[in-house]
């Protein structure tokens, strides 16, 4: 956090300081896997896994850096890289970290979109750790809804109530061609949009 201007520091400390308001209620996955979640709903899934061993996949980007001095504060490990940069390195790390029982965490609609459309990192990080993935569906109470951003962004104001509650994957094989992938992606965005 060192690097980042004065007036970027104070945003990232009082987003920190209104989480600790958040009033959350979330039944946490039996077992550890990849925690999937869209874009504009990633505040509060990510200060709730911070008291795990959890990794999030962030972008190589300036917004990354920022979002980074966010998660660290929480107590999140960062990934960095995205499908536009740095993917291939940040997939083997994601694969690597998941094996070792931890959580990782994943925007698969992220950095820059399309909003609420999945991209495969998250499903073949799973597939080839040999473990579920958790899609996370978030209901926020009171929020701040930027809708002129890309993914529509959700600011849950202080003390709100935010319910988050997850839709179970498992990969019966541990290798899928790009079809079976797609297929999968396909029926995935069908039920968490639906």
């Amino acid at each position: 956090m060192t690097k980042l201007p004065f007036h970027i520091k104070f945003g990232v400390l009082l987003i920190y300081l209104i989480s600790k308001t958040w009033r959350i209620s979330i039944n946490y996955p039996s077992s550890k896997g990849v925690v999937a979640f869209w874009h504009g709903e990633m505040l509060p899934l990510w200060y709730s896994f911070g008291k795990y061993n959890s990794y999030a996949l962030v972008s190589a980007s300036k917004d990354g850096e920022i979002l980074t001095a966010l998660l660290e504060l929480w107590g999140i490990s960062v990934i960095r890289g995205s499908s536009s940069s740095g993917g291939k390195e940040a997939l083997n790390l994601m694969i690597e970290y998941a094996k070792k029982d931890n959580f990782i965490l994943i925007t698969p609609d992220g950095p820059k979109g399309p909003a609420n459309k999945i991209k495969a990192g998250a499903i073949i990080t799973a597939i080839r750790a040999n473990i579920p993935l958790y899609f996370a569906r978030v209901n926020i109470k009171f929020a701040i809804k930027f809708n002129k951003s890309w993914d529509k962004f959700i600011f849950p104001m202080p003390f709100s109530r935010i319910n988050i509650n997850f839709i179970e994957e498992t990969y019966e094989k541990r290798d899928y061609d790009r079809k079976e992938v797609n297929d999968i992606i396909s029926k995935l965005e069908d039920t968490v949009n639906n």
